[in-house]
């Protein structure tokens, strides 16, 4: 009998980011955008659909199991263990093994979830980019990423900002 797979803990939005690898000589994997290649996995989660799937508070997957033997509720917290599966391009976990747990233990599990960077403040920003001259407004727009440029643009309208030319933003001191 095969040493078995460790089973190592990965968040949904890691499987959504990851790369399929089917292999001939061992089980199929998944390589995560961190370098790991896993072929088994655990996720902690709740269940939020029938048709079992789990959100783990990154994001939701589907988990399959052929003779029906998972036997959970909505609402109910989980730990799933399982193998990353492919079908027609759609991700799910084969799941081997899915037991209701202490709601308690999701408390333990929040403390490990990914934290989401706070988004910078524009003004600092542009105060950070300016060389004396103003700081470029596509650099700015950049740095704050996705709506950034719709701030620009109401700092501008407000007067918090002001352009010195085309392109170059200063802060009203």
């Amino acid at each position: 009998m095969g040493v078995r797979d460790t089973a190592e803990h990965v968040w949904v939005d890691q499987l959504k980011g990851a790369s399929f690898v089917e292999r001939e000589d061992a089980p199929s994997a998944l390589l995560l955008s961190d370098g790991r290649t896993v072929s088994r996995i655990r996720i902690y989660g709740i269940v939020v659909s029938p048709e079992l799937v789990v959100d783990d508070g990154t994001g939701s997957v589907l988990i399959r199991n052929f003779d029906d033997s998972l036997a959970l509720d909505v609402g109910d917290p989980v730990l799933v263990i399982g193998r990353p599966r492919m079908y027609e391009g759609s991700l799910y976990i084969l799941g081997e093994i899915a037991k209701p747990i202490d709601s308690r233990w999701l408390s333990v599990a929040q403390k490990l979830w990914p934290r989401k960077k706070a988004p910078e403040d524009p003004l600092s920003v542009v105060r950070a980019l300016d060389s004396g001259d103003g700081a470029d407004y596509d650099a700015v727009v950049e740095r704050l990423g996705e709506g950034g440029e719709k701030q620009i643009v109401h700092l501008l309208a407000v007067g918090e900002l002001f352009e010195t030319r085309p392109g170059k933003l200063k802060v009203l001191e």
